[in-house]
């Protein structure tokens, strides 16, 4: 394989699928010449995002009978030698099936990124896209952070899958020999295919009256609010799953947007090795963190040890895996907390004193300071003191009360029990941790 072509991200055996498309050098076009070169640049192309915006009844799976679907195509930008920058950026997308018509894009005209970059769109009622992202003064660059572009598209069909290619083109600002500085154009060598089946699209529907965005999009089903006096939702109760990485915060912009990858990886991996139905449990987003509600049917004394071990396995595969062609500096560790109770569905999320007390014993300093003195391990955990009194003690397969301790909380207005332990990686991932995320 010629050094200069795009390099396919496709996850091994045992290992937690890759999130990059691919990754690919960006080569001198026109009047750049290679004898001047004094700079090396690339991109990292992340796998679409896609989400099914559906046009049947709520509950129907991604893609059944949908006509209207959102992508969204996430991209990182090497960081280049000192003296050197990206003066412009061009995302450009051919989708292979020419019935398909963009309905929107975003970001569109007059749209400003954090670092000013200039944004313009084309390619509406059309199967060909681009965005073009351009520093906004003479002798700017663009910061090479995380970037994304996204398009609603419309098929006069119902989508079964969805492919096309991607390719990348630039202006980069680079120094000569001479001492001088120049502009030259830049650009993959060749177009990365992409290809989406049904497995691999959310069900979702978009915020009433908003602008789309990513992650403004409901995962399982349709935002609503309620009229004033309307019942209330039912209230069942599930095992619930709460997790948050360490030092989000903390991380620069490209960084945050691998976590974020990460998270959803991890967490899907662990649903995999614990036989739960990740599509039939209840899931909100936290940027840094996940919450999983899990079906009322669930086995909790055989759920509750294999998510741990999915938990720690996936979090060591990814922590073995390479971030843009380096292996990243830091790595990802989390805190994990376990409570069982009455869950409602709520109109912006899910609600209950169980998930209060979730996320107190989550962010409860004891959990933070053991994850912060413990660096043997990647993940702790809590659990309710409730949760912990029906399984630990028990002599269920997997949980054990050796490596507990009892320790007593108080996050805000809230104070109760957790007990709680560091947990280690158990053995590797099952087999079926390749499915596509």
């Amino acid at each position: 394989m010629d050094a200069d072509t795009p390099r396919r991200h496709d996850a091994s055996p045992g290992q937690v699928p890759h999130d990059l498309l691919a990754t690919a050098e960006l080569v001198a076009g026109g009047a750049l010449r290679s004898r001047d070169r004094m700079w090396r640049a690339g991109v990292a192309l992340g796998r679409p995002l896609a989400y099914a915006l559906p046009t049947t009844g709520a509950g129907s799976p991604p893609m059944a009978g949908a006509a209207t679907l959102l992508l969204c195509f996430p991209f990182d930008l090497e960081e280049m030698p000192a003296g050197c920058g990206y003066r412009k950026i061009e995302l450009a997308v051919t989708f292979d099936d020419e019935s398909l018509r963009a309905l929107d894009l975003q970001p569109g005209a007059g749209w400003a990124g954090p670092d000013g970059a200039r944004v313009t769109a084309f390619g509406l009622g059309r199967n060909r896209l681009r965005w073009t992202f351009e520093a906004p003064r003479t002798g700017g660059t663009l910061s090479p952070d995380g970037r994304w572009a996204q398009a609603v598209l419309a098929s006069p069909a119902p989508l079964t899958d969805v492919s096309g290619r991607v390719q990348v083109r630039g202006v980069i600002e680079h120094p000569l020999l001479s001492g001088t500085r120049a502009e030259g154009e830049v650009r993959t060598r060749d177009e990365v295919p992409f290809s989406l089946t049904r497995a691999d699209v959310w069900a979702a529907a978009p915020l009433a009256g908003r602008t789309p965005r990513p992650g403004a999009w409901a995962l399982t089903g349709h935002e609503s609010i309620g009229p004033p006096g309307e019942r209330l939702p039912p209230g069942r109760q599930h095992l619930c799953l709460a997790v948050d990485i360490e030092k989000y915060s903390t991380r620069g912009n490209a960084d945050m947007i691998r976590l974020q990858r990460s998270l959803l990886r991890v967490m899907r991996a662990a649903c995999a090795r614990a036989a739960v139905d990740w599509d039939a449990c209840g899931r909100q987003a936290q940027g840094d963190g996940y919450l999983l509600v899990l079906p009322p049917e669930t086995d909790d004394t055989r759920a509750v040890p294999h998510l741990l071990d999915g938990l720690a396995g996936a979090l060591a595969a990814v922590n073995r895996e390479p971030h843009g062609g380096t292996r990243s500096p830091l790595r990802t560790r989390m805190r994990a907390a376990f409570h069982h109770g009455i869950v409602h569905e709520g109109d912006s999320g899910y609600a209950g004193s169980a998930v209060v007390e979730l996320f107190r014993m989550l962010d409860a300093d004891p959990l933070r300071a053991l994850l912060a003195d413990d660096q043997s391990t990647d993940l702790v955990v809590a659990f309710s003191d409730r949760t912990y009194q029906d399984l630990v003690p028990q002599g269920y397969e997997g949980l054990s009360p050796v490596g507990f301790k009892r320790t007593d909380i108080r996050v805000k207005q809230f104070a109760g029990v957790a007990w709680i332990r560091s947990h280690g990686h158990a053995g590797p991932p099952p087999p079926d941790l390749t499915a596509p995320v």
